[in-house]
């Protein structure tokens, strides 16, 4: 996401060639499971409704919990901008509070215009990043894994439009990536929760793109082609390759739909919590909302999502588009709809997070 570019605008709106071609996709979506008596034993790529035994909600096979056991995926945190949505504001507090298995924070670079050679440097998203990460720290949250370099360039595609011939541009993120998928499994995936570009993700997908199976990727591309998924090579070579679920599947959050002001002025103060009661008193706060962090209170609180539909992902000019899957078959991406989002579990969910009371130092003001 980009502080500069209020979202609600835009609603208008291998280094050498890879040799071995990928493996064939083999975590894809199937249909959706509503009777898992005739599904007691579920396989990569399953999801579907309220399963017995489990938290009420959207249930993906090797995510979703039994109600009151933790969540203890491995999960990576991606992003561009770190000051317009509250979706650090909440990951960190859950890692600080010993809930989230937290193994990286990438920092991508903002994609936007970069036919025109690029409109922000990618060190403006990693001051962002720390300024970011020091308002945390100081604020008494603790175990926050340090910054990683993630990808600084759009991926091309290429004349063959084969995704095994795009040249792939490795980072530190990327290989971050890559160390933490082969630790995981496809029965216990490594999460990446995506607020920017997806390019580091598919950077991770080129070079080893044996840790597909054990990979679930979150984001919000927003627009066909812009923010998100400005890097829409990248993006559809995420949503073929890996288990993708895109939240909103395009739509974005409506203004003052999940948190208002007043939501915030029960917090203490100290500078982690100031800048949340500050940013959502802005226009731009009160647009983005949730932000990119709908896949984060989902994960603690599956209510949060009332329904998916599987999707055909598909490069359309320069972008990833969703298309609908026929009859019976396979979907690429798990969209989950706007309206299949309970705005009111969302906010319960955020806010019993964040007024926990030992979540800062004394529980109270710094």
């Amino acid at each position: 996401m980009n502080p500069l570019r209020p979202l609600f605008s835009a609603l208008m709106l291998l280094a050498a060639t890879a040799r071995t071609p990928a493996a064939e996709p083999t975590a894809r979506w199937n249909s959706c499971t509503t009777n898992w008596n005739a599904n007691s034993r579920p396989a990569i790529g399953d999801w579907g409704f309220d399963r017995p035994g489990y938290s009420p909600g959207v249930y993906i096979h090797g995510v979703t919990v039994p109600a009151g056991e933790e969540v203890t995926n491995p999960i990576i945190y991606d992003n561009d901008w770190w000051f317009d949505v509250f979706d650090n504001n909440y990951l960190w507090a859950q890692t600080s509070l010993g809930r989230a298995h937290l193994r990286g924070n990438i920092v991508s670079r903002d994609m936007w215009d970069w036919e025109k050679g690029y409109h922000y440097k990618f060190e403006q998203s990693w001051k962002d990043g720390e300024k970011a990460l020091k308002l945390a720290r100081d604020s008494g949250l603790k175990n926050i894994p340090d910054l990683t370099r993630g990808s600084d360039r759009v991926l091309v595609r290429p004349e063959s439009g084969r995704i095994e011939d795009t040249a792939s541009m490795p980072t530190d993120g990327s290989r971050l990536i890559v160390a933490e998928a082969k630790k995981a499994s496809p029965a216990k995936p490594l999460l990446v929760i995506a607020g920017g570009p997806q390019t580091t993700i598919a950077n991770a997908l080129l070079t080893n793109p044996e840790i597909a199976p054990n990979l679930v990727v979150f984001n919000l591309t927003v627009s066909d082609y812009g923010y998100n998924g400005k890097d829409g090579w990248a993006a559809y070579i995420v949503a073929k390759r890996t288990r993708y679920v895109d939240w909103g599947g395009g739509s974005f959050w409506d203004r003052d739909s999940v948190f208002r002001a007043e939501h915030f002025d029960g917090l203490p103060e100290n500078p982690f919590t100031t800048d949340m009661k500050q940013f959502i008193r802005t226009g731009l706060g009160r647009a983005n909302q949730l932000g990119d962090g709908a896949p984060l209170v989902w994960l603690f609180q599956p209510k949060c999502w009332t329904g998916g539909e599987a999707r055909l992902a598909g490069f359309q000019g320069k972008a990833l588009v969703f298309r609908p899957v026929p009859p019976g078959g396979t979907g690429d991406v798990l969209v989950i709809p706007k309206a299949k989002t309970d705005l009111k579990s969302s906010r319960e969910e955020f806010f019993r997070v964040m007024t926990q009371p030992n979540l800062f130092p004394n529980g109270s003001n710094l």
